[in-house]
């Protein structure tokens, strides 16, 4: 449909005519935009089950901080995280929910399970 398109009234309701091309066209356009609309829940699913994963990795972490200044020097042993990148995993697990306007999902629900109606 190119320019302005062609009104015309049926039975007394306004519609718009189209050549059968365009209307192929037209259906071929809603299928694709079904699809990248599918592809956009799952992307977004996946962004906030990678949040929740992103925030129980920052609760472990900052559970196994020990109390104590990064200028002592550690036991030998795993290295402890700095509490910079602690906040970082927890700053980035925000924006992705912020992006996705998602809250913090329940520890053992995903959105995934949760069916779509």
């Amino acid at each position: 449909m190119r320019g302005k398109p062609r009104q015309v009234i049926v039975d007394g309701k306004p519609m718009i005519a189209m050549s059968e091309k365009e209307f192929e066209s037209l259906l071929a356009t809603r299928r694709q935009l079904g699809s990248q609309t599918a592809k956009m829940r799952m992307l977004r699913d996946t962004l906030v089950e990678v949040g929740d994963f992103l925030d129980s990795v920052a609760e472990a972490l900052d559970a196994d901080v020990p109390p104590v200044s990064q200028e002592v020097p550690l036991p030998s042993g795993p290295r402890r995280p700095p509490p910079a990148l602690i906040a970082e995993i927890r700053r980035r697990a925000h924006q992705m929910r912020a992006i996705t306007g998602a809250g913090r999902t329940p520890r053992g629900r995903r959105p995934s399970d949760q069916r779509r109606t």
